[in-house]
């Protein structure tokens, strides 16, 4: 089945393959930290976590010097809007520890 032609399926199988006007949209984010022990990544991440909460996002990945990966809404069929995207990547670039934020164009969660 090819999931590029929308023409031959219907709004009840479009809605299944969250394809078309069901697709769910995120973005993925890296920046570069300073972070150089457990201690300090914890405590970032627990406040990255916190913040995205607040905001009903949810995020997959890590890393210590090199923090990145993909922000989602939490809400089914909802996508990440660009003001939220703008709000994660301000949020990043005020931490003291964070030095280079890159984000991506909003691209299909569960096509990418």
């Amino acid at each position: 089945m090819k999931l590029e032609k929308l023409d031959n399926k219907n709004r009840r199988i479009r809605k299944k393959l969250y394809l078309g006007e069901f697709a769910i949209l995120g973005f993925e984010v890296s920046c570069v930290t300073s972070i150089k022990d457990f201690d300090s990544y914890d405590l970032f991440v627990d406040e990255f976590i916190d913040y995205i909460d607040s905001i009903d996002l949810c995020f997959g990945g890590g890393g210590l010097e090199l923090f990145e990966g993909f922000l989602c809404s939490t809400e089914r069929y909802r996508s990440v809007t660009e003001e939220e995207k703008g709000l994660v990547s301000a949020w990043l670039e005020n931490r003291a520890e964070v030095s280079k934020v890159e984000t991506s164009e909003l691209v299909d969660a569960n096509y990418a």
